[in-house]
């Protein structure tokens, strides 16, 4: 199923979830000062301020010409948006609007570009979430493990995509010519669909991972899914966190997958479904946050306050 609301509605009780904050998306005592008056116009502001700000940490150096020290590359890891400014204006104390060179900005990941990008759009109250899912423009007839930010568009009447990752120079060194602030369906797959694609016999497991440590098979498309699931419930974890309902890449499948099935049925729709995906993420234990999860990046247990 293609997640499409172009036409529709978003209901009030969805607006005030994705319009407000969660623990991971509040700026704090920071501000983003925006002009723009639309939705579309504000994301345009946004997804600017967010490329100005962070350095996809892998690519620093080959792309950005920057090399990182050990703990700015641990920065990968900040949890809430509110550490992740703070550590930018440690850096460079001016407005965040202000222009910054490459070896000025903090050390992220695909999630951290989406998560930002959703918690300044809250800030300024437009309804908006992260999605985990793979991406297909990295590497032709792969699909990489990816996040994307999704804002409600009120011109349009529907969720639309973006992806602050893809600045200038990542557009370059991808040949990239679609548009990063209007992903399609085709670029981005959420866990969900990945999920339904797999289990309908429709999509090839083994092409959806992480080629940079040659990973891939339905076990990540289950954490993604997973991942997914609890964003959606403003629980936005790290794309190495682990716990609840998976299995190794050693493993087999089990033999019971139908938690997955129903989680890509909820996250297909998650407007229709939030009741259902609140509930499960409260009291499901192969789905809720416990509190402790194992961060396979820095390969120990961490604690998680939300």
């Amino acid at each position: 199923m293609v997640e499409d609301h172009r036409g529709g509605e978003l209901s009030p009780g969805a607006r005030e979830w994705f319009a407000t904050p969660g623990s991971f998306t509040s700026l704090g005592s920071h501000k983003l000062e925006l002009t723009g008056r639309s939705s579309g116009e504000l994301v345009e502001q946004v997804v600017a301020a967010v490329q100005n700000l962070l350095i996809y940490d892998v690519v620093a150096e080959p792309f950005y010409g920057v090399t990182l020290s050990a703990a700015a590359a641990d920065e990968v890891n900040l949890r809430p948006v509110a550490d992740i400014l703070d550590r930018v204006l440690a850096l460079d104390p001016r407005p965040l609007t202000a222009p910054r060179a490459p070896e000025h900005r903090v050390a992220a990941r695909c999630h951290n570009y989406a998560k930002t990008t959703v918690a300044f759009l809250r800030a300024h109250g437009v309804p908006a979430r992260s999605r985990c899912g793979f991406g297909a423009c990295f590497r032709p007839g792969w699909f990489e493990d990816h996040w994307v930010a999704e804002y409600w568009n009120d011109d349009t009447r529907r969720w639309v995509m973006v992806d602050a990752q893809l600045d200038e120079t990542w557009r370059r060194m991808l040949g990239y010519e679609g548009n990063w602030l209007d992903i399609t369906p085709d670029e981005f797959v959420t866990a969900g669909r990945a999920w339904q694609g797999w289990r309908s016999g429709t999509a090839d497991a083994s092409r959806y991972g992480f080629s940079g440590i040659d990973e891939h098979g339905a076990h990540w498309i289950a954490g993604n899914l997973r991942l997914d699931t609890t964003a959606l419930h403003k629980i936005e974890m790290l794309p190495w966190d682990v716990w609840g309902a998976g299995w190794e890449p050693h493993q087999d499948p089990p033999e019971d997958l139908s938690i997955f099935d129903t989680l890509a049925a909820l996250t297909a729709d998650p407007d229709a479904h939030l009741d259902e995906i609140h509930d499960r993420c409260a009291t499901d234990p192969r789905v809720h946050m416990p509190g402790t999860v194992f961060n396979v990046l820095r390969q120990r247990e961490e604690q998680v306050a939300t």
